[in-house]
């Protein structure tokens, strides 16, 4: 068997330039018992979140810890038409989809529509972006394509972390939690000046947990949770005008990759829907099951760096963010949630990646109003570079080391220029015009090697342009045939302008009505996992570009204790693209799926009807459909019996509610209060797979959850006791069902857990 160590790409310094320091969210309520005003960046400065044209949802700390949010994931519980889990078989790993568009392809040939950002530093990978949050200052989830602003692959939306900053002020914070499962968090953080120009910070998080299922094979605790992060940041304010940041953050995990529950096929003819009684271990209980991976790994460390100067200059200011980061990640994984394939002891379906990847960026801001603060607007330039290399490993009936498998990797640069202005043509009206151009060049290569190491080959045409067989040439190939290396390297270019104009109303000081027009790109991309014959000849994949229209608006009523934010939208994507199965084979496939359109309703509430109550509502409501369809659906769709049927997009409930309440009692006696919490999450049913089969069809889920907590008045000391997913519901985060392997591997989310914190904040 070779060797999978993990081949290391060296350790470098990061240097990042991010311009402005945020604005903190202010407190969620205000002394007149008034819901207190939200401070956003969604247009890249510091505006109310009741003025922008733009659909955000927004969460402060006290909405981080009332709605238990502990990674990016758990905003999805929140914001409507949202989802997000854990990608399939990788514990840090996030997939997202934002009204109706997502990707839940891993692999780094392929990208996210749905934006991560950490502190103005985009995340381009899905691996290691399922980030903790123990630093973090404010959440903003932005809807609808953000390509003007933050450019490409951003074209379903943006989800941006914003990190508490060092200041002169001392603060420090040292938080424990324990739990079941053998549960043990701790985070911890301390701030304040060291110079009377010079203020610095460290935070650090370490997460800790059993498995909350287990391996009936050994006898092991697996989907447990092994996490370590760290973060220091260094602030130098020699003059009011002049703001620079340096930080440093990195994380190490070491949990073990997601292990599945197999389910047994159902009748009729293994297509009927999967019934979590009917499991492959033979019992009832979906965190037992049988894997026939007693050694899983899973080693993930990232790290970055950053440089943010933010410099004053009269009208203008000028802003950049320069950023580097690097990610290492080998796994192996059990996809197919068994210890036996067709009664052989040989897996169905185990996967190794062994993964290395670094990217730097840098970009230029001018913020600046004239005439006389009719016109505010922003010019930008951005360039990003990244470099990515994997080998994969697909152990299909044979040990891992004993496949074929091919080495692959991806050079990126890109390039944009942008602007936006924003003209208060009346004291009421407002005009947003945006435009970006953005270029993206890659550099694409993959080779396929047998387990040996020695090159594949194959057969091809003199002017090789087509295949005529795997393997060498022999005396039975056409006349002029030549032998080849089964390898592909593509270089290609794209480019896209995507503008966005938008127009808002101020009724009355607390109400305005909005309607904009956006445009998202979304890279071109290729198909990484291709290792047939195929590959020889593998072409580039379209970017995909969402064209959005949106009208909204935004409202506060009962002299500001009620809050109510709708948007309706439709949003048309050309050339989609799509990850699909060979359901007979278990290889993936990747191209251009269609056209599709989405529409929608989205309302977000909060309301404070007395002092001690808050409640906190959302609803999104979805549609979504193909208009094209490039592939044969009768063939291709026809084996898993939906070759005729109408499509939807994977991973796009129609219905997605929250409701969340909290009632704070006053205790003069312990100088503190009490406060009680619960809420409520809903997802009506999606399918996992594009080709919506029965088995990959998700009936949908209510989760809810339950908070005690006793705080004091002046916030030194909080003490809480907590429980996730009250009604243990179980529902199908992930899966991997191909029946011509035999198999439905599903990912379950956790069972009901308890834990308890204590946090002591000094300020």
């Amino acid at each position: 068997m070779r060797s999978i160590r993990k081949l290391s790409t060296g350790a470098g310094m990061a240097v990042a330039l991010c311009i402005g320091i945020s604005q903190p969210v202010a407190a969620q309520t205000q002394d007149d018992g008034a819901l207190a005003e939200v401070t956003v960046t969604a247009q890249r400065r510091s505006e109310s979140l009741q003025r922008v044209p733009v659909a955000v949802s927004a969460f402060d700390t006290a909405a981080i810890d009332a709605h238990q949010v502990l990674t990016i994931r758990d905003v999805s519980n929140v914001v409507p038409n949202l989802w997000m889990e854990t990608n399939t078989g990788l514990s840090s790993g996030s997939r997202a989809a934002l009204r109706g568009v997502g990707e839940d392809e891993s692999f780094f040939t392929s990208d996210p529509p749905v934006g991560i950002y950490v502190d103005d530093v985009y995340i381009p990978r899905q691996t290691g972006a399922l980030f903790d949050l123990y630093d973090i200052e404010r959440i903003e989830v932005l809807r609808g394509p953000q390509g003007t602003l933050y450019g490409r692959n951003t074209s379903a939306g943006a989800i941006k972390l914003v990190s508490v900053k060092p200041s002169q002020e001392r603060r420090g914070m040292f938080e424990l939690t324990g739990g079941d499962y053998g549960r043990f968090d701790a985070r911890a953080s301390i701030s304040g000046g060291l110079t009377e120009t010079l203020s610095g910070q460290l935070a650090v998080l370490s997460r800790q947990r059993d498995g909350y299922d287990r391996n009936l094979v050994n006898g092991a605790r697996v989907n447990d949770q092994d996490i370590v992060s760290g973060r220091a940041a260094l602030r130098f304010q020699p003059t009011a005008a002049l703001d620079i940041l340096l930080a440093y953050d990195q994380s190490r995990d070491r949990s073990t990759p997601g292990f599945a529950t197999g389910v047994l096929l159902q009748p009729p003819g293994d297509l009927g829907p999967w019934n979590p009684r009917e499991q492959y271990d033979g019992d009832t209980d979906v965190h037992t099951l049988r894997s026939d991976l007693v050694d899983p790994v899973n080693d993930l460390d990232q790290r970055g760096a950053s440089l943010n100067i933010g410099w004053d200059i009269g009208a203008v200011a000028l802003r950049s963010i320069t950023a580097w980061r690097d990610l290492d990640n080998t796994i192996i994984l059990d996809a197919d949630g068994q210890d036996t394939c067709f009664g052989l002891a040989l897996p169905c379906l185990h996967l190794f990646q062994d993964q290395t990847q670094d990217q730097f960026s840098q970009e230029l801001q001018l913020q600046g109003k004239a005439f006389d603060g009719r016109l505010d607007y922003i010019l930008g330039a951005y360039y990003f570079n990244e470099s990515n290399w994997q080998r994969t490993e697909n152990a299909i009936l044979a040990p891992i080391g004993t496949n074929p498998y091919f080495d692959t990797s991806l050079d990126t640069d890109s390039i944009a220029l942008f602007a936006s202005a924003t003209w208060a043509a009346t004291d009421r009206l407002k005009l947003t015009a945006g435009l970006r151009w953005t270029e993206d060049s890659k550099e694409f290569a993959s080779a396929v090697f047998d387990a040996s190491g020695a090159a594949q080959q194959v057969c091809v045409s003199a002017d090789r342009s087509e295949v005529y067989s795997a393997g060498a040439c022999d005396a039975g190939s056409p006349a002029g045939a030549i032998t080849d290396p089964l390898a592909r390297r593509i270089d290609q270019s794209w480019s896209s302008v995507t503008p966005r104009a938008a127009l808002d109303f101020q009724l009355t000081e607390d109400a305005m009505i909005y309607a904009s027009v956006s445009k998202g790109f979304k890279s071109g991309a290729f198909d990484g996992r291709e290792s047939s014959t195929a590959l020889y000849t593998l072409q580039p994949i379209a970017p995909e570009t969402t064209l959005s229209y949106e009208v909204g608006t935004k409202a506060e009523w009962l002299g500001r204790r009620l809050r109510t934010n709708l948007a309706l939208f439709i949003n048309e994507i050309d050339d989609l693209q799509g990850t699909g199965t060979n359901l007979a084979t278990g290889t993936f496939t990747r191209f251009s799926v269609g056209d599709a359109e989405t529409r929608g309703l989205e309302l977000e509430v909060t309301a404070k009807p007395v002092e001690p109550l808050t409640i906190t509502a959302s609803l999104g409501l979805l549609d979504t459909k193909y208009t094209t369809i490039n592939f044969d659906q009768m063939a291709d769709c026809g084996p898993v019996g939906t070759g005729d049927t109408d499509l939807q997009l994977k991973f796009s409930p129609k219905v997605s509610s929250f409701l969340g309440a909290s009632w704070r009692i006053p205790l003069p006696g312990l100088r503190g209060g009490l406060e009680i919490g619960g809420d409520w999450t809903h997802k009506s049913s999606y399918f996992h797979s594009s080709c919506n089969p029965v088995p990959s069809r998700e009936d949908g889920y209510d989760l809810f959850n339950a908070q005690l907590a006793f705080e004091t008045n002046d916030g030194r000391w909080r003490i809480a006791a907590a429980v996730r997913n009250l009604g243990d519901e179980d529902y199908s985060m992930g899966q991997f069902f191909i029946p011509g392997l035999g198999f439905d591997a599903i990912y379950f989310n956790p069972p009901r857990n308890w834990s308890l914190t204590a946090r002591y904040t000094l300020h």
